[in-house]
């Protein structure tokens, strides 16, 4: 292989020059990663805001769902396994109340709760646009910092914006019930 290149010799790194590398670039991320802990929970707290209510609407909803629907099935499944036994607990129910209404002078059916509400998951009109997400995420995205050390690898800095400012989280209207 007698190629001509050039003639300078590789630098050579030494144990302890590796070692102080090491320890100034760990020194740098953690230093890094603190300064950004405070970011991330802001950008944290503005996705929550803005998303939260709606996912636990939705997750509410879909469970009043599923209660009814489990409410409705054994109904249904005591109703086809005895039939009998389902119309006798039917009728005697419905006379007890109507009984109670007579003593008491009251309508029974004036005591119902209907809330379709508690079942309905909120659309994608209700939530901020994915352009403002991402618009307001770039803003929080771009105050992060990042770790550097010298070419030794010692004397670990962060660099960050000149001027960190965090855009103000923007109050939605409130979408829930």
């Amino acid at each position: 292989m007698g190629g001509q290149g050039s003639s300078q010799q590789p630098e050579v790194i030494h144990p302890g020059e590796a070692a102080q590398a090491a320890v100034g670039t760990a020194g740098a991320g953690e230093m890094m990663s603190i300064a950004n802990q405070p970011i991330e929970q802001y950008a944290n707290l503005a996705t929550t805001s803005a998303l939260g209510p709606a996912e636990m609407q939705t997750q509410q909803a879909l469970a009043a769902r599923g209660a009814l629907q489990g409410a409705q099935a054994q109904q249904d499944i005591q109703s086809r396994v005895d039939p009998m036994a389902y119309a006798q607990r039917q009728m005697r129910l419905k006379a007890a109340t109507d009984r109670l209404g007579q003593l008491y002078g009251q309508d029974p059916t004036a005591f119902t709760y209907n809330a379709p509400g508690v079942y309905a998951v909120p659309g994608t009109s209700s939530l901020p646009g994915l352009t403002d997400l991402r618009n307001q995420g770039s803003a929080i995205a771009s105050q992060l910092s990042t770790g550097a050390v010298d070419r030794s690898g010692s004397n670990p800095r962060l660099v960050g914006p000149a001027k960190p400012t965090l855009p103000a989280l923007t109050q939605q209207g409130t979408y829930l019930v």
